[in-house]
């Protein structure tokens, strides 16, 4: 297969990574909400774990490792979504792990940006800062939140890329991975909002959120893939793409403020993202 098919798959799941952030931002309980999503996680480890090769020794603490800074990075996404738009959250949490990545893959694996890849992470950067001017005025813990969001998606980004490749397995890492960072956090949502839980499991939303879930793992999955194929900060970069799609949906759509900044913003982390994959 080609690259420029597995980049063109990669679109596909930033377009599915965007709506269930959408879904997640508008909704009225975030933490019961991402605890269904995870919960296709549950079911899909379920099935795929009796199945599938276990991974390799080598693999399993980058395993954990990345299912520990995907807790986080469920910690940090929803205190990110109360505290700020999805249109002024989502482009800087997403924009800015790709800077990360390259960085890390360039001194822990040797993955060096070529000039192209290079001016790539100039021009995200510049969408970074487009996106947070006036939004550190208006909301210093939002972006605070989504910076901190960017580091976790950096963190499991390159620990899942490491792992999946030491892993033998696909489908097996993917699976464990699953288990391991959603049971906990599904714990956590069942005791925090244990008050809730009756009502909301009763709601046509839990079970939209559910699909939606497995539209979250079935993206993943695909990203794990892609990362034994192609450089780390290739595939990151390209699944950031989501950032235009979240921007659009939360100015069109959630009717949220700054539009014409944010869409701008937007378009510089995605040219800058399509240069890092040129490059």
């Amino acid at each position: 297969m080609s690259d420029t098919t597995i980049i063109a798959i990669l679109l596909l799941t930033a377009i599915m990574h965007a709506t269930w952030n959408a879904a997640l931002k508008t909704g009225a309980d975030r933490v019961l909400d991402m605890a269904a999503m995870r919960m296709s996680g549950i079911v899909f480890a379920a099935i795929v774990i009796p199945l599938a090769p276990m991974p390799a020794p080598e693999a399993w603490p980058f395993l954990i490792a990345s299912a520990v800074a995907h807790m986080f990075y469920y910690a940090c996404l929803i205190s990110s979504y109360q505290r700020g738009d999805l249109s002024q959250v989502y482009p800087i949490a997403r924009g800015s792990a790709p800077l990360l990545v390259a960085l890390a893959a360039y001194l822990t694996i040797s993955e060096t940006p070529t000039p192209v890849g290079l001016a790539g992470v100039i021009v995200i950067s510049i969408g970074i800062i487009v996106a947070g001017t006036g939004a550190f005025r208006e909301n210093l813990h939002a972006i605070g939140f989504a910076l901190l969001t960017g580091l976790s998606i950096a963190s499991y980004s390159l620990l899942g890329g490491l792992g999946v490749r030491e892993s033998g397995t696909v489908l097996g890492y993917a699976a464990w991975l699953e288990l391991l960072s959603c049971a906990p956090f599904i714990a956590f949502a069942l005791v925090r909002r244990r008050h809730f839980v009756v009502p909301y499991v009763s709601s046509k939303v839990a079970y939209r959120n559910l699909v939606l879930g497995f539209g979250s793992v079935l993206s993943y999955l695909i990203v794990l893939w892609a990362m034994t194929l192609l450089p780390l900060a290739t595939v990151t970069a390209t699944r950031e793409t989501s950032a235009i799609f979240a921007a659009l949906a939360g100015t069109i759509l959630m009717k949220e403020p700054f539009a014409g900044r944010r869409i701008i913003a937007a378009g510089f982390v995605t040219i800058g993202i399509t240069l890092l994959v040129l490059g």
